[in-house]
């Protein structure tokens, strides 16, 4: 295998050890780093891919007290959110709206690393979302399609709710609904082909590893530690929205 290729593989290790670990945030590190090597156009479709095979297999981890009923209807909020927002990308400034978008990050970056208000305790999930529940992941959605970030206001209405494992219990579902709907927009636009399949099939066997080793982590982490990479993770973020 090509030395770009075995590069990849370590990329997708890192990535998904994060999505593992956080439930969320691998196409930040797996496109930020892999654009390095191969050119974004191939790169973010095969992300899309892998995204959605990891969410696949972390939905079969920790699902105590996971049901359809909670999760499914914001993977549908997510859905619309996104289709909204795409269709609006014309008509709003790109770049004013990522640098208000890139401020609220880093703000909510810096609410995680502090831990300003303790951070959310609730360990269970509850038999159905919220009303703001759902306006939070249906803008979340929106702003994905504005901006391909849909995680700040996920992340900021669960993160004050739930501790770590109900945390992830519940990115995990919702960003995969948003994976499905992105991969088959890339392929309803014909960004998905050979070379896609290609790229994502030699980042599995990183991404399966990184899945191992971010579970491992997910569970040793203390509350603090784990608030606190999730607040590092956002940082980062906010720099690369050129802040």
């Amino acid at each position: 295998m090509e030395p770009t290729l075995w590069l990849l593989a370590g990329i997708a290790l890192l990535a998904f050890t994060l999505k593992a670990t956080t439930g969320f945030g691998p196409s930040i590190v797996f496109i930020a780093l892999g654009s390095l090597l191969i050119e974004p156009k191939t790169l973010v479709p095969a992300s899309s891919l892998l995204d959605l095979l990891a969410g696949g297999l972390l939905l079969r981890v920790d699902t105590e007290g996971r049901t359809l009923r909670y999760w499914l209807p914001l993977g549908v909020s997510i859905s619309v959110g996104a289709i909204v927002g795409a269709l609006f990308l014309d008509a709003v400034p790109a770049e004013t709206f990522r640098r208000v978008l890139g401020w609220f990050v880093l703000g909510l970056g810096v609410w995680f690393v502090l831990g300003i208000g303790g951070g959310g305790r609730e360990e269970h999930l509850p038999a159905k979302a919220s009303r703001l529940d759902h306006a939070m992941t249906l803008l979340g959605g929106v702003f994905g399609g504005l901006a391909g970030i849909s995680g700040p206001p996920i992340i900021w209405q669960f993160g004050r709710q739930y501790a770590k494992r109900a945390f992830r219990q519940v990115l995990v579902p919702i960003f995969f609904a948003a994976a499905v709907v992105r991969t088959i927009a890339y392929a309803g636009t014909g960004l998905v082909d050979s070379q896609t399949f290609l790229l994502a099939g030699v980042a599995v066997p990183g991404l399966l590893a990184g899945l191992y080793l971010g579970n491992r982590l997910h569970v040793n982490l203390s509350e603090t530690v784990f608030r606190r990479v999730v607040g590092v993770v956002l940082i980062v973020v906010a720099l690369r929205m050129n802040l």
